[in-house]
């Protein structure tokens, strides 16, 4: 009996915790790096330019997406599981985890969003 409740409570606040998100208003790029202290390992939803677009596969066999977002002169790195078929000079929205560095094994990158979400604009 008490595990369906635990569930459903975990549930319940995941659910709102990625409506909240998906509700948020979007950071200006510039702001984000300037306060980057303030939005470390928060979720966050801006919007910008897709540059050096490219699609991979880990080692591990796992397809992944990365690019620069850029906006007013200034940008992030963007990270996201799959390959999501974007390209160059897109105007996209992207939502995901920021992290001002990030460490995978022998890797380091900074002032990374690792999206859950991206959403092509009109341009």
């Amino acid at each position: 009996m008490r595990k369906p409740l635990v569930s459903s409570v975990g549930l319940l606040l995941f659910t709102f915790s990625l409506w909240a998100v998906v509700q948020q208003q979007d950071v200006p790029l510039e702001e984000l790096l300037q306060n980057s202290e303030q939005y470390d390992g928060q979720a966050v939803s801006v919007v910008g330019t897709i540059q050096n677009y490219r699609e991979r596969v880990s080692r591990a066999g796992n397809a992944y997406t990365t690019f620069r977002l850029e906006a007013e002169g200034v940008s992030v790195n963007v990270f996201i599981w799959g390959h999501q078929g974007l390209s160059n000079g897109q105007k996209v929205r992207v939502q995901g985890i920021y992290q001002r560095v990030k460490r995978v094994g022998r890797y380091t990158f900074y002032n990374e969003i690792e999206a859950w979400r991206i959403q092509i604009l009109r341009q």
